[in-house]
């Protein structure tokens, strides 16, 4: 049986994607996104600790989205742990994600000290009875110290009971990487993959899901390998309406896989 026609994806949106909905009206927005069918949703900064937890989560609840995870600035996260760790735990959060400036490691010993970092606050958020993740862009594989990117150095130096990473295939394949050989590395470090599309190689623009280059059904049973728990939709520069962005990747979704 090929997997991808049986296999039930979790499927949430990364609000980053529809931001101008959401300085609009965020209340709209998520009912919106609900509305669409998306199950779950990934915070950026943007209403996470700007809006009041309680009432979030409240909101949340009545429109039947789990919130996943939340994106905090690396410096923020190390300056305001606590205070993010709180607002997670109100919220009801499973995943906190960061993610380190490579312009700060530019040698082995700094790489070692980010994954020791990285450990401490995975250590703290565990201990609250969450998981912490690094998310990446290109430059942590276009970095390289010796024979090793950053992103393998970062990999390799963290405690995998204390830090996963969540691969977001555009950024890997811009870098010149294959998203479904880092996915398979990652096995039981992988809980959630960002999907965003590539036009093609040569310009290497946005496209929105399942209109590109990438391979999903290759990324997706990679992730099930590895043990993803949610695939979370991003465009980072939708060229429609980002609700027609976001429409349009959980209806490609829905043609070509089984989603809860």
């Amino acid at each position: 049986m090929i997997l991808w026609l049986w296999l039930k994806l979790k499927v949430a949106v990364q609000l980053y994607t529809i931001r101008d909905k959401v300085s609009d009206d965020y209340v709209n927005a998520l009912k919106i996104v609900s509305r669409m069918g998306y199950k779950g949703v990934e915070f950026t900064e943007q209403l996470f600790g700007e809006v009041p937890a309680d009432k979030l989560r409240r909101l949340l609840n009545d429109l039947k989205i789990t919130p996943v995870s939340v994106h905090v600035n690396f410096r923020n996260l190390i300056n305001k742990l606590d205070d993010v760790i709180g607002e997670a735990v109100k919220l009801g959060l499973k995943y906190i994600v960061s993610e380190p400036s490579v312009r700060e490691i530019s040698s082995l010993n700094d790489s070692l000290r980010i994954a020791k970092i990285m450990n401490e606050i995975g250590e703290r958020i565990k201990e609250a009875g969450m998981l912490f993740g690094m998310h990446n862009h290109a430059a942590e594989f276009e970095s390289r110290i010796g024979d090793k990117t950053v992103y393998d150095l970062l990999v390799e130096n963290t405690d995998p009971s204390l830090v996963f990473f969540q691969p977001d295939v555009y950024w890997i394949m811009y870098a010149g990487y294959d998203p479904v050989d880092i996915i398979r590395n990652l096995k039981g470090r992988c809980h959630l993959i960002h999907i965003k599309d590539m036009k093609n190689l040569g310009t290497k623009e946005f496209a929105e899901l399942g209109q590109g280059i990438i391979d999903f059904k290759a990324i997706i049973e990679a992730g099930d390998e590895a043990g993803a728990d949610w695939y979370i939709v991003e465009n980072d520069r939708p060229s429609v309406d980002s609700f027609e962005s976001i429409r349009m990747a959980l209806e490609y979704l829905r043609e070509n896989f089984a989603v809860e």
